[in-house]
Order: C-alpha cells, then structure tokens, then sequence
C-alpha cells in the first residue's frame, strides 16, 4: 500500500483526521507549522477544534493542558526541539505532574530537521522525556507501526510523548500489525550478538545486520518502539541468548534510549554492552544520509564500528 511508503509525518497527519473522526474530544493545536507538522489535514477538516497558537509553545501547552483538564484529548503540534526544549517546564508542571491526557508529537525528531541545522536538529528528547515522571515515550519504527500507535495512545488516559521524524520509512510490518505498549520486537533472530534498536533506526539495523552475516557475525535484531515503558522480559531473554548487546538510536546517548536498556541488563543480566548513537557533538546542518554518515550511524557505520569491538574485545563471542 502506498499509504504506507510515505512520509511519516504526512501519516502522522492523515491519521490524526481518522481519530478526529473518531473521538469528538479530540483538539489539535498548532505553533504556526501546520504545513510542516502536516496538522493541516485536521485544520482543513475540523476548523473548530484546531487551535493556532503562533509562534509561542510555551503557550500552547498551557492551554493544551488546560482544555485537557476540562476533559478534552489535546494534541500540541511543533518539532521536538521546540516541544520539549522550549516548553519543558509547562509540559512538567502543567501536564506530567497532573497526569492530563495530552498527547505530545515531537516532529521532526532526531536529525531529520536536517540541514536546519543545530536549532532544529534534536537528539535528546528521548533522554529527558523519558526521566519525567507519569509520561510514555514512544519512537515508532514505520508507518504502519505509527498509524497503530496513534489509535492506542487514545485509549490510554494520561500524558505520552512520541516521535515523528521527517523521513519515508523503512517497511518493517505488515497490514495485521498491532502497537502494545512495553512490548519490544524481534525482526531477526541470531547468535552472536543482539542488536537492539528503536524508532527508523531499526531499518539501519536490520541493513547492519546484513553485512555483519556475510562476516559470519549472526545478529539478532530488536525492534523496541515503547521505550517508557520499556520490555525488561525480552531485554533480559536477548541478553541471555546472545551474551552481547548493542542498543543503536538516532539520539542522545547520555541517559537516552541505550541508557533505558542498560539500566535493565544492570539490574537483571549484565552483559557486555555497547550504545550507538549520537555523543558528545553538536548535530550541524546538511542532508539526513550526510549527518547519518557523519555520525556514523548508516548501515555501513554501524556495522564497521560492532566490527571493531568485536575484534578488539575477547568476551564478545
């Protein structure tokens, strides 16, 4: 389906039409990006439940939280750096600490603002979204998964955060695909390593994967969209199936997605372990495939850098 080989944000924007037909509740807010965030289709659609709050986040959660303590299911759009950036305090106070049902898009996630450069670029949105206290975080790994997501987060009352990077996904399920929340994914099995990705990083993983075989290296493969919370049952079985874990994101590795994983091993099964991502660096401005190579994080990079440790550390097998 076509459908399904498309931007995710312009799903993320179809699909918010389909649970406002849906669920009457529903409002969306805009700050002055409709046309990027793709929130237009519901504009269009339903005027009256589509607030535009211009250039001024902050405000927009305020209110967002507001409608929902008068029982509304609000849905703030804007990109990630200025959803969780520039509002963190009304999202804390105003939404988290209340526990409202306000669910939280964070739009061009991750490198995908793209040659907008270091203002726009947003990598850790995962590492403080994550440590806030009565809020889900979730990174969707295609279109499908996204779609079934959308439908789920409305039927959970309270506050969730969630990725929508500006990228055609790499397919990874079929039509019959259903998002459960703390449940990760095995896309590929194997025995000398796990590789355990979240959001479109996954797709790099499966490529990674593919040329690490044909260096005889078996590596199983983990999808895990809801990072909080997070599948401490299959972190733990991986861990013991292959003695070697790998976590890769397109974020920040201090207190990130990694960091959720590791907390899990070290309590439970401690094993040699590794995180890709992004460090200590500033993410510049260009193309998504010039920043994912900068960084090392294609398919290519990836899979040279497990090579890497894997010859140089002698407990990995």
């Amino acid at each position: 389906m076509r459908f399904y080989q498309e931007n995710m944000r312009e799903v993320f924007g179809k699909t918010l039409v389909d649970l406002g037909e849906q669920y009457k509740e529903l409002i969306v807010l805009d700050a002055d990006l409709f046309t990027s965030t793709m929130t237009v289709y519901f504009k269009e659609k339903f005027p009256k439940r589509f607030i535009q709050c211009g250039v001024a986040e902050g405000n927009m959660f305020g209110i967002a939280s507001g409608l929902a303590s008068l029982g509304f299911i609000t849905i703030p759009t804007t990109f990630a750096a200025f959803a969780v950036r520039r509002s963190l305090d009304q999202i804390y106070t105003n939404i988290c600490y209340p526990k409202l049902n306000v669910k939280i898009p964070g739009l061009y996630s991750g490198f995908t603002a793209s040659k907008n450069g270091p203002s726009h670029n947003f990598v850790e949105d995962i590492s403080i979204m994550r440590s806030l206290p009565n809020i889900r975080v979730v990174a969707p790994g295609d279109n499908r998964e996204l779609r079934s997501f959308m439908f789920k987060m409305m039927r959970y009352n309270g506050p969730v955060y969630f990725r929508v990077p500006r990228v055609e996904p790499v397919i990874l399920f079929e039509d019959n695909y259903e998002f459960e929340w703390g449940k990760g994914i095995v896309i590929k099995s194997g025995k000398d390593l796990s590789l355990i990705s979240t959001g479109i990083m996954t797709g790099v993983a499966l490529k990674a994967s593919e040329i690490l075989e044909r260096e005889g290296i078996e590596v199983e493969v983990v999808h895990m969209p809801s990072i909080k919370p997070i599948d401490e049952e299959l972190i733990v079985r991986t861990a013991k199936n292959t003695g070697c874990i790998f976590t890769l994101e397109d974020g920040r590795v201090y207190g990130g997605f990694g960091s959720a994983v590791l907390e899990v091993i070290a309590r439970y099964y401690p094993v040699p372990f590794h995180m890709i991502g992004i460090g200590n660096e500033v993410i510049g401005s260009g193309s998504i495939e010039e920043i994912m190579k900068t960084y090392g994080l294609t398919p290519q990079g990836v899979s040279q850098r497990i090579l890497n440790i894997v010859k140089g550390e002698r407990y990995v097998k």
